[in-house]
């Protein structure tokens, strides 16, 4: 018997009656209804989010920013409520409560009193964050929540943009106000350091100086020790020294009148002296007395002598002594009178002869400290001049790392800054909406449910045909045919319904029609084994497996995120590679990932017919007592 009329003969069983064509349609449109409602009423839910109820509170009361009033709180919640993202209902904090916990609302979010407060608080010497409080309740709903946690993030990262750029403003302007003040202080340290140079070589000089000064003062308070230790007997000397004056002047008065005397005297000698005549006379008379002429001749010229000497004494006493005694009388005054005044005059000299001495060593003293300070601010100045210098350098690198900005592109900045990333996706491939994305798992969970509800009408193998033809290979072909083209016949509905009614866009149509059918066939072919091996326990198990690879096909999340035995499963189980395929397909990705999605297939399919194959072989030998009891699946 060939295949062809076990196909037949099963198909004119199915339909023998109304009842049978009821239950085959009923059964046909299962992955209709599963697949075409639950992409249906999840096609696009987010342009449906003004539909869901959330509280909105405001209670903001702004805040003064540089002299102009802000409200970050109004000009939020604003853009929420004209954003029309949800159903934002303006309420009190209490409504707002109740309403989340009642379910009145999805959630809540409230702009407390100091949100703006905070805010402008960035700019200040204490700074703190604003606060956006989100009321929720998972009972209302877990997947409201998680939206809700999106919306106040998007909230957040919108306010923090716009703050952000006003603080990077502030700070802009300060950086270009620091870089001026930068310049200018680099000019000043320039100038400084050229001042500083030429005080270097002042310090330089005056440390000489004061080092010559100091060598000076030290000898000036050594000479003047000196006369200070001289001066000390300055007033006995001129005491003695006026005493001894005024002798000598009294001496010398006494001499003067002496002189005067000494000169009447010598007048008087000189009138005494012999005349000529009176030689004369004591010449003959000494020549009467007998005198020898030698005798004559002596007393001759004695007295001759006696008379010249008379004369000269009576002209020096009268021209000579006498004027010298008064003048030296007269000077002698004067020298007690100096004297007296020295004497007087002395111990006022000595004092201040060791004033100066005292002042000499002081200066001495400080001019060595001079000298050495002179040395220390020479070396300081000179430090100074390296300092400034290096100052100098310095400033100008720091100038050079500060940016050169405008201030008119100082907001574009200020943008960037606030909002430094923009994402731009490049899309290999894109889904149109949420219903996109979930339709690859949804048409291969859909096709796994259609076969599995056929296989409650579809016999898996012809008992008959086993028994009498025993042609096992033919018996399962046509035991797989059967509910492979009815699975092929629902992926094409299906796939029309996606295509046509829900306007679902498909990359490569024809592609995936021929991957939809491929997947019904090896769907088929996984169920047939299970019974055909296990009767109605293996359609249960079927139901088992469906259920284990809802888990591990990885359609809602990345199968990434499955535990490890599960993440295991995922690369082995024929679900997984189903939804993989069609969304290759569907989103217009690589033929070579459509492949490597259609070789696991092929196995599981070739391998269940083998199973298949083998179950049939098994049962046209023999029967055991379960399978000639009627199976109350299938006839």
């Amino acid at each position: 018997m060939k295949i062809s009329p076990l196909i037949r003969a099963e198909f004119a069983r199915l339909t023998s009656s109304r009842i049978g064509i009821a239950s085959l349609i009923a059964l046909m449109t299962v992955p209709l209804v599963y697949g075409g409602f639950y992409l249906w009423g999840n096609q696009d839910p987010y342009s449906s989010l003004d539909r869901v109820p959330a509280a909105l509170v405001m209670q903001d009361a702004g805040t003064t920013i540089d002299g102009i009033a802000t409200n970050y709180g109004e000009k939020a919640a604003k853009s929420l409520v004209n954003g029309k993202k949800f159903g934002w209902v303006e309420v009190t904090a209490t409504q707002a409560a109740a309403g989340v916990k009642n379910g009145t609302y999805d959630f809540g979010i409230t702009f407390p009193a100091d949100f703006s407060s905070r805010l402008a608080s960035a700019s200040g010497d204490s700074p703190r964050s604003a606060k956006l409080q989100l009321t929720t309740d998972d009972t209302n709903s877990y997947l409201s929540t998680t939206i809700a946690k999106q919306a106040a993030e998007a909230v957040r990262v919108e306010i923090a943009k716009e703050v952000g750029a006003k603080a990077s403003i502030t700070l802009l302007n300060a950086v270009g106000d620091i870089r001026g003040g930068l310049v200018k202080a680099e000019n000043g340290a320039s100038r400084l350091a050229d001042g500083a140079a030429t005080a270097a070589s002042g310090a330089a000089s005056l440390s000489s100086g004061t080092s010559s000064l100091a060598s000076g003062a030290t000898s000036l308070s050594s000479g003047l020790a000196q006369l200070d230790a001289k001066a000390s007997s300055l007033p006995s000397s001129a005491a003695q020294l006026k005493a001894g004056a005024a002798t000598l002047a009294s001496g010398l008065a006494m001499g003067a009148l002496a002189g005067t005397a000494l000169k009447s005297g010598a007048a008087t000698a000189a009138s005494l002296a012999p005349q000529a005549t009176q030689q004369q006379q004591i010449i003959s008379a000494l020549t009467l007395a007998g005198a020898t002429p030698e005798t004559i001749a002596q007393v001759t010229a004695q007295l001759a002598g006696l008379a010249t000497a008379t004369a000269q004494v009576s002209a020096g006493v009268s021209t000579q002594l006498v004027p010298s005694l008064t003048a030296a009388a007269a000077g002698s005054a004067q020298l007690a009178t100096g004297t007296a005044a020295l004497s007087a005059a002395a111990p006022a000299l000595s004092s201040a002869v060791h004033s100066a001495s005292t002042g000499a060593a002081s200066l001495s003293r400080g001019a060595g400290e001079l000298s050495t300070g002179a040395s220390a601010l020479s070396s300081g100045v000179g430090e100074l001049a390296s300092g400034s210098t290096t100052l100098t350098s310095s400033l100008s690198d720091a100038a050079r790392t500060v940016p050169v900005t405008i201030a008119a592109g100082r907001h574009a900045t200020a943008d960037l800054i606030a909002n430094p990333i923009a994402v731009e996706q490049t899309a290999i491939t894109q889904a149109a909406n949420y219903g996109a994305g979930l339709a690859p798992f949804f048409l291969a969970l859909a096709s796994w449910i259609g076969i599995y509800a056929l296989f409650l009408l579809v016999r898996p193998l012809s008992r008959r045909a086993l028994t009498a033809v025993r042609r096992p290979i033919r018996t399962t072909l046509a035991g797989w045919l059967t509910p492979a083209m009815l699975g092929v016949v629902q992926m094409v509905a299906l796939f029309a319904l996606v295509t046509l009614a829900l306007h679902l866009p498909v990359s490569n149509p024809i592609g995936m029609l021929a991957f939809m059918a491929f997947v019904a066939v090896t769907f088929a072919a996984i169920v047939l084994a299970l019974n055909v091996l296990l009767g109605s326990v293996g359609q249960f198990l079927a139901l088992i497996f469906m259920v284990v690879q809802l888990v591990t096909a990885g359609g809602t999340f990345p199968w990434q995120t499955l535990p490890g035995p599960l993440a295991a499963l995922h690369q082995a189980l024929p679900m997984s590679h189903a939804v993989d395929g069609i969304r290759q397909l569907m989103y217009g990705g690589l033929s070579s990932n459509v492949w490597s999605s259609i070789v696991p297939l092929l196995l599981w399919l070739v391998g269940s017919l083998v199973v298949s194959v083998l179950g049939a072989m098994r049962q046209g030998r023999f029967r055991i007592l379960r399978e000639l009891r009627p199976s109350p699946i299938g006839a």
